[in-house]
C-alpha cells in the first residue's frame, strides 16, 4: 500500500511538472535591430524572471499556474514592454523589439579642488567574521543596501562588494545606483550601470565611479544585479558573505529575479551580504 501511494506520489508530481512551459525568444533594438544584451525578463511580483544573453536570446520555464499573467521585458536604457504569456506560448518564432527610452539621469559638473574633499564611507565596514551563507540568485537577482550621508550634498566616489565564495569563471554583474521611493524601497536608476566581470574568489571588489559626477542630496541605493547566475549546487555557486558585525543594523534589501518583490535581508534567511561605498562631501 506503502508502495502504491508512493508511486502515485511520483505520478502527480511528473504530470505537474509536465504542465510547466517554456518560452524561448530574441530581443531586439526596436530601431537598430541590435540584439540587447542582459535585459530583464519576468512576471512582475513573483519569482520568476532571467535575463537575456549577451547575443539577447533567452529562456524561461513558466510553471502552469502563470500561463494566464504577462511577462515583462525591460533594459535601463530601453521603454519596458508588457506581452501575455498565452500569446507568447502560440507565437512560433518570438521576437521582442523594445524601444531606446530618454532617460534624463543625474548628472552634475563637479569643479571643487580634490584636495578638499573630505571622504565618508557609508554602507557596512569590516571588522571580524560573523557568518557566512549562499545566496541562490537567478539571473537578473539583485542586492541593495541603503546609503545614509552624515551631511548631504555627496558625490558617489566608489561602490564595493565583499565577495564571499565564487566559483564562476567570471561573474557578470551590473552595478547600478537607484533613488529612495516614498516607500523606503529602491526606486528610479540615477545611474543606468556599469558592467563588471568578477573572477575575484573572495574579498572586496570596488568600481570606481568618480568620472560619473553622481550628486545625492538624500539616501539613495547602491544595487548589484547578478546577470549568469543561475542557482546550481552541484555546478558552481557565488557567494556573499557577511564578515561584518553591524550588518543587521542596515537597510538591506534583495529580490530574486529580474522582477520580483524586494525583501528585506534578515539573519537567517539566504541573502546576507555587505556592500559598502565611499562619497565625498561638497561643500
Amino acid at each position: 500500500m506503502k508502495k502504491l501511494f508512493f508511486c502515485l506520489l511520483l505520478c502527480i508530481g511528473a504530470l505537474c511538472h509536465s504542465q510547466d512551459r517554456v518560452i524561448e525568444g530574441l530581443i531586439l533594438d526596436a530601431k537598430t535591430r541590435q540584439p540587447i544584451s542582459y535585459a530583464a525578463i519576468g512576471i512582475v511580483g513573483e519569482n520568476i524572471g532571467t535575463v537575456s544573453t549577451e547575443d539577447g536570446l533567452f529562456r524561461l520555464v513558466i510553471p502552469s499556474q502563470y500561463t494566464d499573467d504577462s511577462l515583462t521585458f525591460s533594459e535601463v536604457v530601453h521603454l519596458p514592454k508588457k506581452l501575455s504569456i498565452t500569446d507568447l506560448l502560440s507565437t512560433e518564432e518570438i521576437v521582442v523589439a523594445l524601444e531606446e527610452a530618454v532617460m534624463e539621469l543625474r548628472t552634475v559638473e563637479v569643479t571643487v579642488d580634490k584636495e578638499k574633499r573630505r571622504y565618508e564611507k557609508l554602507g557596512v565596514k569590516p571588522m571580524f567574521y560573523w557568518g557566512s551563507c549562499y545566496a541562490n540568485f537567478k539571473g537578473g537577482a539583485q542586492i541593495a543596501q541603503l546609503m545614509e550621508a552624515s551631511a548631504y550634498p555627496v558625490v558617489l566616489s566608489k561602490a564595493k562588494i565583499k565577495i564571499g565564495d565564487n566559483t564562476l569563471k567570471k561573474a557578470k554583474i551590473r552595478v547600478r545606483v537607484m533613488e529612495k521611493d516614498e516607500n523606503g524601497l529602491p526606486g528610479s536608476d540615477v545611474f543606468m550601470g556599469t558592467f563588471m566581470d568578477i573572477s575575484l574568489r573572495e574579498g572586496w571588489v570596488e568600481i570606481d565611479l568618480s568620472q560619473e559626477s553622481l550628486v545625492f542630496t538624500k539616501d539613495f541605493f547602491v544595487c548589484f544585479e547578478f546577470l549568469n547566475v543561475s542557482w546550481q549546487p552541484t555546478v558552481g555557486y557565488f557567494s556573499i558573505v557577511c564578515w561584518e558585525t553591524d550588518t543587521f543594523s542596515k537597510k538591506q534589501l534583495v529580490r530574486s529575479t529580474s522582477f520580483s518583490k524586494w525583501v528585506d535581508s534578515l539573519p537567517g534567511q539566504n541573502h546576507i551580504y555587505a556592500i559598502g561605498a565611499e562619497v565625498y562631501k561638497l561643500k
